[in-house]
């Protein structure tokens, strides 16, 4: 996430990151989603404090978009976020493609960015195109060939941060056009 941080400044988006309350203790297994979601509610609350009335959106590597986009649709036009990037949704879990982890993604109401491999174990490439195509004008879809979840193509050799950096360029491209 730090290469996609460098893409989006570097195309004129402004990021804050922060650490789910499991990441900054150290362990390996996420928080339960009540959790997970004030620690989004905050970091928005603070993005909003120190964006002095700029747009924000709101995005995540996996499990962050996720919880990202279950706020979205909880909090609906409440939401301070004015838009969604996912760098890899998780889909499904690996292996369950038959349990999709979308039925709150309806209800959302900004504009959503997906940035998927089509070589993802969470989630299924034809099923991330159905669900974009199911969201309709809200959502649109950026495909990295080959790619895995963390991005990697299989036998090209490239530095991860590269990769994030060219993917934060794609995010801010979206961002300006639909934050404007």
């Amino acid at each position: 996430m730090a290469g996609a941080a460098e893409g989006l400044a570097e195309g004129g988006v402004t990021t804050m990151r922060f650490n789910f309350p499991y990441v900054e203790e150290g362990r390996r297994s996420p928080d339960r989603p009540p959790v997970l979601l004030q620690a989004w509610r905050r970091a928005l609350e603070e993005a909003q404090r120190r964006s002095k009335g700029l747009p924000i959106a709101a995005g995540g590597k996996s499990l962050g978009g996720r919880m990202a986009s279950m706020l979205a649709a909880e909090e609906k036009e409440g939401f301070a976020g004015g838009a969604l990037v996912f760098f890899g949704y998780p889909l499904h879990a690996p292996g369950k493609a038959d349990q999709p982890r979308d039925a709150h993604l309806p209800r959302v109401t900004v504009p959503m960015l997906f940035i998927q491999g089509t070589d993802d174990a969470l989630a299924r490439f034809d099923l991330i195109e159905e669900l974009v195509q199911r969201l309709g004008s809200r959502a649109r879809l950026h495909t990295i060939k080959g790619g895995n979840h963390s991005f990697r193509v299989r036998g090209a050799r490239r530095p991860d941060a590269e990769t994030g950096k060219e993917l934060g360029a794609v995010a801010a491209e979206f961002l300006r056009e639909v934050l404007v």
